[in-house]
C-alpha cells in the first residue's frame, strides 16, 4: 500500500495539497506522454527520450531509489525498476504523486509531498536519485535551482548516483519554428521558468557537489549523471 507524507519546515508556510483534478484522467495522461515526452521532446528539443533518457534512467537505478518530480510517472513506468528495489517518489502535489505511484506499478512505493527547493524530510540514504524534466519548471533563478544538488547529496549514500535532464533556456542551438512556438507558449503560460537556465551553471553546481560528473547537451536538453557526493 502506498504511503503519502506531507512535509514542510517551520520557517515556511504549509504546502497546499491540491485534490485530484480532471487533468489526471488516463486519456489526458496518455496524450501528455505522447505529445510532451514524445513529439515535443523529439522534434522541438531534439532529444528523443527513448534513445537518450530512458536508457540513462534504467542503467542508474539502485536498491533504494528516489524519484523527484513525479510528473505522469512515465519514466518510472518505462524504467522497469526491480521489485526488490525500494522506491520513494517526491512531488509538491499529492494528486500528481498518487498518479505517479499508480503508473509505476509499485503500490508499495512511498510518496512524499514537499518542496524540492528545501532539504528533504527523509532520514534514510538513497543510492540513486532521478530528476527528469523538472528544473525548467521551477519558478526561481537558476542559481537557486542549483542549490538542489547541495541538498540532495546529503540524502545520498557515499557511492550514490544522481541523474536527470531538463530543457535549457540559453546557450543552446537556435530553436526551430516548432521549438520556438512551444517555448513561447510555455513561458507565456508559466509552464517554463528557464530563460536563464544554462549548461555551465548546472555543470558547475554538480562538480561542486559530486566527485564524478558527466554531462551532455542533446539539442536543447541538458543531461547529467553525477556520482559520489562530496562531503561538506
Amino acid at each position: 500500500m502506498a504511503t503519502h507524507t506531507a512535509a514542510s519546515t517551520s520557517s515556511d508556510p504549509p504546502l497546499k495539497v491540491k485534490p485530484p483534478q480532471a487533468v489526471y484522467t488516463p486519456w489526458r495522461l496518455a496524450v501528455y506522454d505522447i505529445w510532451v515526452l514524445g513529439i515535443v521532446s523529439t522534434w522541438a528539443w531534439g532529444c528523443p527520450i527513448s534513445q537518450y533518457l530512458i536508457p540513462l534512467f534504467r542503467s542508474n537505478v539502485g536498491k533504494n531509489h528516489l524519484d523527484i518530480g513525479a510528473g505522469t510517472g512515465y519514466y518510472l513506468r518505462k524504467a522497469h525498476i526491480p521489485p526488490s528495489a525500494q522506491l520513494t517518489i517526491v512531488d509538491n502535489e499529492e494528486a500528481a504523486l498518487s498518479v505517479a505511484i499508480a503508473r509505476s506499478n509499485r503500490p508499495d512505493a512511498r510518496g512524499i509531498v514537499t518542496d524540492i527547493l528545501q532539504p528533504l524530510p527523509a532520514t534514510e540514504k538513497f543510492d540513486s536519485v532521478s530528476m527528469y524534466y523538472l528544473l525548467h519548471c521551477l519558478p526561481v533563478p537558476v542559481a537557486v535551482k542549483c542549490r538542489v544538488f547541495s541538498h540532495l547529496k546529503k540524502d545520498m549514500t557515499a557511492d550514490g548516483v544522481i541523474h536527470g535532464a531538463n530543457v535549457l533556456g540559453c546557450g543552446v542551438r537556435k530553436d526551430n519554428w516548432f521549438a520556438a512556438f512551444i517555448r513561447r507558449g510555455c513561458l507565456k503560460h508559466g509552464v517554463f521558468h528557464n530563460r536563464e537556465d544554462n549548461a555551465y551553471e548546472f555543470e558547475r553546481a554538480l562538480r561542486e557537489n559530486f566527485h564524478q560528473v558527466e554531462t551532455w547537451v542533446v539539442g536543447s536538453i541538458f543531461i547529467f549523471r553525477a556520482a559520489r557526493p562530496i562531503d561538506n
